[in-house]
Parts: C-alpha cells; structure tokens; sequence
C-alpha cells in the first residue's frame, strides 16, 4: 500500500501562498518490514510563478513505481503586493522540506543517507542553487537547522534554469523580483562537495536555452563533481516525464527523451548502491 498525505511547513514569510510537502510513501510488506528506500523531494517547474501539476504528481509517481518514495514541494513563489525579492524563500521552503523528510525517515521509510532532490526549469534553478546555499552552515542556522539535516546526496536537474542571464527569463524586469540586485547564477555555487548530479535538456528547447546545462556541466567538471549529463537532440521545453501521463498535448509527448528517466534510475540506483543489495536497492 502506498499513503499519500500533505503536510504544510512554516510559512517563508513571503507572499500569502501556502507551502507543502506532499508524501508519496509506501508501506513495507511483513517480509521486508524493515525496509528504508531512497528519496526524491520533487520540485516542480513554473517558472517561480507557479508549480506546475504535470511536473508533481506525474514525476513523483513514476519514481514511486521504481521503488523510490516521493515528495512534492509545493513552494513559494512570486507575489505581486511583495517588494522584496523571491530568493531565498523558496530554497528555505527546500531545506525545511529535506530537514522533514530526514526527521520522519522511520515513519516514511526512507533512508536518510539516499535522499536527491528533482527540479524542473525553475526548479533546476532550486535545487542548483539549493545545493550551494545548503554548504553554508549559516543558512541553515537561520532556519534553526544544522547543515547535516538540509544536506542531500544527490541531484537530478530536468532542463534546469541554472543562469538567469542565459535566455530565462525573457523579461529583464523579472530578475530583480526574483533575486533583487544580487544575480543568481547557480553555476557560481558549485564547489568540490556539490553532491553528485544528473543533468538533463534538449538542444531544441527554446523556453530554456540549452547553454543553462552546458554552463553547469562544464562547472560540475571543473570542481571534480560527479555527474551525468544528456542532452536530446530534440523536443520543447517542459516535456516532464515525455509520456501521455505528464503529457499537455500531443507536443508533450516524446518516446525518445523520456528515455530520461529510465537513464535517471540507473544513475541513481549505482550512487546509492549498498552491499546488502537485496533489501535497499531501489529496485526493491
């Protein structure tokens, strides 16, 4: 069996909108009663606008069906009546939400030690510079955390903004509502102990231009980080899972991209391979 529940976190102080997690998590059967999977926090794209739902729900639960729990962060965003700028909200709401996950990791049966965060489009953009901001012990602290309770072991980025001067977004005047006068390019964040990273785009995609991952991958290589990086010689951007269940319209669709996935788990299921393969691997 598998529970589905939605926990709302604190509040980021910014905007009026709601922040949550929802949990995808499955029971153990009696045989394996003991059993912790691996984890993705899913962080839908939209732009910092919104949270896109082809980008939640879809992509969590196809990683459920590869043995995986799943969570959706639902995470603040852009409001029209604030002044301040968007960042670092939602990267706090990220933290919040892997501290969560840690902290029930006996409830949800996960293990602590095997937890990647997803982000498409701007939520690349999240999860990038999330993964540079949580190496700073005083981010954490400004949340009342300790950075091993925000720290993930690994990242998949999904055509991900990483450069907000790289072709996204189109309106100049969006920047500095969302990162104010101080630009954000998450290629700028990577260091020797980014965690280990999966990288996906199409050369095509021209919502997100494709030099976003050239940047970061060239980035990953100069710091020694591990890291997988695919890039599909076609398709438009926000094709989430490419199959009919994340699927828009018929241009959402994409046999050949939605190889990604499968790319993804096997990626995943070596970084986090454990002697005692029969009981953790994420196959299980």
């Amino acid at each position: 069996m598998m529970r589905i529940e939605t926990v709302s976190l604190p509040s980021s102080g910014y905007g009026s909108k709601p922040v949550t997690l929802t949990v995808y998590a499955q029971d153990n059967v009696a045989a394996h009663e003991g059993r912790r999977r691996p984890a993705v926090i899913v962080c839908p794209g939209g732009g910092y606008g919104f949270c896109s739902d082809r980008e939640a729900e879809p992509m969590a639960l196809a990683f459920v069906a590869r043995g995986l729990q799943a969570f959706v962060l639902d995470y603040t965003v852009l409001d029209e009546d604030e002044t301040r700028p968007l960042l670092p909200y939602p990267q706090q709401d990220l933290a919040r939400a892997v501290a969560l996950v840690r902290e029930n990791a006996e409830a949800w049966h996960v293990d602590a030690d095997r937890i990647a965060i997803l982000g498409c489009s701007a939520g690349g953009h999240l999860c990038a510079t999330y993964t540079g901001l949580a190496q700073d012990a005083a981010f954490a602290a400004e949340l009342g955390l300790a950075p091993e309770q925000i720290a993930v072991n690994a990242q998949i980025l999904c055509y991900p903004v990483i450069d907000l001067c790289a072709g996204w977004p189109s309106d100049p005047e969006l920047i500095p509502a969302i990162c104010g006068e101080e630009l954000v390019r998450a290629q700028e964040l990577v260091s020797p102990v980014t965690p280990c990273t999966f990288v996906w785009h199409t050369a095509a995609d021209d919502g997100v231009p494709v030099r976003n991952t050239y940047a970061y991958a060239a980035t990953l290589a100069e710091a020694g980080v591990d890291h997988d990086c695919h890039v599909f010689h076609r398709g438009r951007h926000g094709l989430s899972l490419g199959t009919k269940q994340s699927a828009k319209n018929a241009t959402y669709e994409n046999s050949h991209v939605a190889h990604w996935l499968d790319l993804a788990i096997e990626w995943l299921e070596e970084g986090f391979a454990e002697p005692d393969s029969d009981s953790t691997s994420a196959e299980a």
